[in-house]
Protein backbone atom coordinates (compact mmCIF):
# COMPACT_ATOMS: atom_id res chain seq x y z
CA UNK A 1 0.00 0.00 0.00
CA UNK A 2 1.37 3.45 -1.08
CA UNK A 3 1.45 6.41 1.41
CA UNK A 4 -0.80 8.36 0.04
CA UNK A 5 -3.32 5.14 0.32
CA UNK A 6 -2.40 5.24 4.06
CA UNK A 7 -2.63 9.08 4.64
CA UNK A 8 -5.87 9.31 2.88
CA UNK A 9 -7.78 5.90 3.76
CA UNK A 10 -10.84 6.53 2.41
CA UNK A 11 -12.39 3.23 2.45
CA UNK A 12 -11.75 2.76 6.29
CA UNK A 13 -14.14 5.69 7.21
CA UNK A 14 -16.37 4.60 9.92
CA UNK A 15 -19.75 7.07 9.36
CA UNK A 16 -21.87 4.98 11.27
CA UNK A 17 -22.03 7.86 14.37
CA UNK A 18 -23.53 10.50 12.06
CA UNK A 19 -26.79 10.63 12.60
CA UNK A 20 -26.69 11.62 16.05
CA UNK A 21 -28.45 14.68 17.26
CA UNK A 22 -26.50 17.53 16.49
CA UNK A 23 -26.26 18.59 19.83
CA UNK A 24 -25.54 15.63 21.63
CA UNK A 25 -22.88 15.39 18.95
CA UNK A 26 -21.15 18.27 20.02
CA UNK A 27 -21.44 18.11 23.51
CA UNK A 28 -23.81 21.21 24.14
CA UNK A 29 -25.37 21.37 27.47
CA UNK A 30 -28.76 22.72 28.32
CA UNK A 31 -30.05 24.13 32.12
CA UNK A 32 -32.51 23.16 33.80
CA UNK A 33 -31.91 24.42 37.14
CA UNK A 34 -29.75 27.24 38.96
CA UNK A 35 -26.85 24.55 40.06
CA UNK A 36 -26.21 24.04 36.27
CA UNK A 37 -26.55 27.46 35.08
CA UNK A 38 -23.75 28.57 37.71
CA UNK A 39 -21.36 25.57 36.83
CA UNK A 40 -17.51 25.68 35.91
CA UNK A 41 -18.32 26.79 32.09
CA UNK A 42 -19.70 29.91 33.35
CA UNK A 43 -17.08 30.75 35.75
CA UNK A 44 -14.43 29.79 33.04
CA UNK A 45 -16.33 32.33 30.55
CA UNK A 46 -16.20 34.96 33.65
CA UNK A 47 -12.69 34.30 33.98
CA UNK A 48 -12.12 34.50 30.12
CA UNK A 49 -13.95 38.10 30.42
CA UNK A 50 -12.01 39.21 32.84
CA UNK A 51 -8.63 38.34 31.60
CA UNK A 52 -9.71 40.24 28.47
CA UNK A 53 -10.47 42.98 30.43
CA UNK A 54 -7.03 43.15 32.09
CA UNK A 55 -5.38 42.77 28.16
CA UNK A 56 -7.16 45.75 27.14
CA UNK A 57 -6.29 47.68 30.26
CA UNK A 58 -3.13 46.75 29.66
CA UNK A 59 -2.89 47.88 25.97
CA UNK A 60 -4.40 51.23 27.17
CA UNK A 61 -1.70 51.35 29.93
CA UNK A 62 0.89 50.49 27.66
CA UNK A 63 -0.25 53.11 24.63
CA UNK A 64 -0.77 55.87 27.57
CA UNK A 65 2.98 55.57 28.59
CA UNK A 66 4.05 55.79 25.19
CA UNK A 67 2.29 58.33 24.64
CA UNK A 68 2.80 60.54 27.73
CA UNK A 69 6.27 61.76 25.70
CA UNK A 70 8.36 62.14 29.17
CA UNK A 71 5.37 64.02 31.07
CA UNK A 72 5.43 63.03 34.78
CA UNK A 73 1.36 63.14 34.87
CA UNK A 74 0.79 61.11 32.17
CA UNK A 75 3.38 58.24 33.10
CA UNK A 76 2.11 58.23 36.48
CA UNK A 77 -1.01 57.65 34.97
CA UNK A 78 -0.12 54.78 32.94
CA UNK A 79 1.84 53.35 35.90
CA UNK A 80 -1.80 53.58 38.16
CA UNK A 81 -3.34 51.97 35.42
CA UNK A 82 -1.52 49.07 34.81
CA UNK A 83 -1.12 48.51 38.40
CA UNK A 84 -4.98 48.59 39.10
CA UNK A 85 -5.99 45.82 36.36
CA UNK A 86 -3.00 44.16 37.85
CA UNK A 87 -4.58 44.22 40.85
CA UNK A 88 -8.08 43.80 39.80
CA UNK A 89 -7.20 40.35 37.87
CA UNK A 90 -5.57 39.34 41.42
CA UNK A 91 -8.40 40.35 43.32
CA UNK A 92 -11.19 38.76 40.74
CA UNK A 93 -8.54 34.73 41.37
CA UNK A 94 -8.18 35.84 45.51
CA UNK A 95 -12.40 35.72 44.92
CA UNK A 96 -12.67 32.72 43.46
CA UNK A 97 -10.40 30.89 45.82
CA UNK A 98 -12.20 32.69 48.81
CA UNK A 99 -16.06 31.01 47.51
CA UNK A 100 -14.06 27.78 46.65
CA UNK A 101 -12.99 27.46 50.05
CA UNK A 102 -16.21 28.63 51.98
CA UNK A 103 -18.13 26.02 49.84
CA UNK A 104 -16.00 23.51 50.68
CA UNK A 105 -16.28 24.47 54.57
CA UNK A 106 -19.80 24.23 54.35
CA UNK A 107 -19.81 20.83 52.36
CA UNK A 108 -21.00 22.31 49.06
CA UNK A 109 -17.90 22.54 47.51
CA UNK A 110 -19.35 20.58 44.17
CA UNK A 111 -21.61 23.20 43.72
CA UNK A 112 -18.72 25.07 41.47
Amino acid sequence: MSLINLVLAVDKVDISGLEKDTATAIGAKSFTDLASLFSKDLINLIFVIVGLFFFASLIIAGWEYMMSSGDPKKVAGATTRFTNSLLGLIMSFVAYLVVKIVLSFLGIGSLI
